[in-house]
């Protein structure tokens, strides 16, 4: 959405965007029996982005949430360095009016506002600066805190208590190392790793801890699945976004899927309608156990291509957590040199392990914390050419369960 759902103009209403989703699940609720549907089991989901945007939801309307429960698929509140300030929206705001000849911030407010409205929409888009590195992924128009709708400081507030199913891929780093190495920037293998951790795993396992510490019924996954015909570079693994094509059935018919692709598949999609049917009980009847961080708890789905569950302990995969800095898009800070505390980590016979999760604010101990190497400038096959990797991209989906 960039501007257009999220402008920054300090004078005017702010994440539109987000109004514009609440809106949507208005409607949904009103009109979706006139489809068969049923108002009582909405389900809000979304992937990246757009998982973003939906746990900014669970907080903003926390008090009458309307959906019955929510999926957020590789992104939350915690992380990256988000919501933007209302200074760095502005800022951005005042940097495109001012290209577009509208004014500053000097300007009269509602003249730079009418002016930009009378732009057309390309004009807008092609004004936007371009990013570089790491900052293209989000761009920089994103949800801005304005106390109503977007808040600073989620750790401290309190969610709707509803059902929640959240997860992560296993390298969502993959796709953005492949796209940085399409055109021609290259970071070495520990910089992806702190990546991964800091950007996808750690903020996924925050999340849910201050979901099952308001009492949330919560189940957590962690998506493994590699396959060919969703190869999109043989360093890409189980990439941002792989499971999306997995839950809607839309991977390339060439290569042809595999026989544990589509196990897996089907058994993913089970996973998602059971909780959609019945967010409460759903997942529990589905063989998955409520998320608990001293349990094996933790569902890997597509571990070494197998259809199923496979539980383990997150520690295993949360234990690194301490070395990194969630709230941080800073790439000049060290790459902590991270000892995968978790490797020793191995499913338990009894589903119970007496190694504890890390618990974390939010922050993490920060990569200041460890000692690591300088977080490197990437090594550039084309070091003229700036690296435009979209801005802030979602994908968010409604369901209303069909009346039975």
């Amino acid at each position: 959405m960039s501007i257009l759902g999220f402008p920054g103009n300090p004078n005017s209403t702010a994440n539109v965007a987000l109004l514009d989703q609440r809106l949507a699940v208005e409607w949904v609720r009103d009109n979706i029996e006139n489809f068969g549907g049923d108002p009582s089991r909405i389900t809000l989901f979304g992937q990246s982005a757009g998982a973003a945007s939906v746990d900014i939801y669970s907080y903003a309307w926390n008090q009458d949430p309307i959906v019955a429960g929510l999926i957020p698929e590789s992104g939350n509140v915690i992380g990256w360095g988000l919501p933007n300030s209302k200074e760095f929206g502005a800022a951005a705001w005042y940097n495109v009016s001012s290209t577009l000849g509208c004014g500053n911030s000097s300007s009269d407010s509602a003249a730079v506002l009418s002016c930009m409205r009378s732009q057309n929409y390309s004009d807008i888009l092609n004004s936007i600066p371009a990013a570089s590195g790491t900052s293209a992924i989000l761009g920089y128009f994103g949800p801005t805190e304005d106390d109503v709708v977007v808040f600073s400081n989620y750790s401290s507030r309190t969610p709707a208590k509803i059902p929640m199913l959240i997860g992560n891929n296993d390298y969502e780093a993959g796709l953005f190392r492949t796209q940085f190495a399409l055109n021609g920037l290259f970071y070495p293998d520990n910089f992806w790793t702190a990546f991964n951790l800091q950007a996808f795993t750690c903020p996924t396992g925050i999340r849910a801890n201050l979901s099952i510490a308001n009492e949330i019924p919560t189940w957590r996954y962690r998506y493994m699945g590699v396959f060919p015909n969703l190869a999109v570079s043989s360093e890409a693994g189980t990439w941002h976004t792989a499971e999306v094509p997995m839950l809607f059935n839309t991977a390339p018919s060439s290569p042809p899927a595999t026989a544990e692709q589509v196990s897996i598949g089907n058994y993913m999609r089970g996973a998602w309608a059971a909780f959609a049917k019945d967010p409460q009980e759903g997942l529990t009847n589905y063989g998955w156990p409520v998320y608990n961080t001293s349990q094996d708890s933790l569902v890997r789905l597509g571990f070494e291509n197998k259809t199923g569950p496979n539980l383990i302990n997150p520690y295993r995969y949360d234990a690194d957590c301490v070395f990194v800095n969630v709230s941080s898009t800073d790439s000049n800070v060290e790459i902590p040199d991270l000892p995968d505390l978790g490797a020793a980590v191995t499913p338990t016979a009894n589903g119970t392990s007496p190694t504890p999760t890390p618990t974390a604010t939010g922050t993490g101990a920060g990569a200041g914390g460890a000692s690591g190497t300088t977080w490197p400038s990437p090594t550039s096959t084309n070091a003229g050419e700036r690296l435009k990797v979209g801005g802030y991209l979602s994908f968010v989906a409604v369901m209303a369960i069909a009346l039975m």
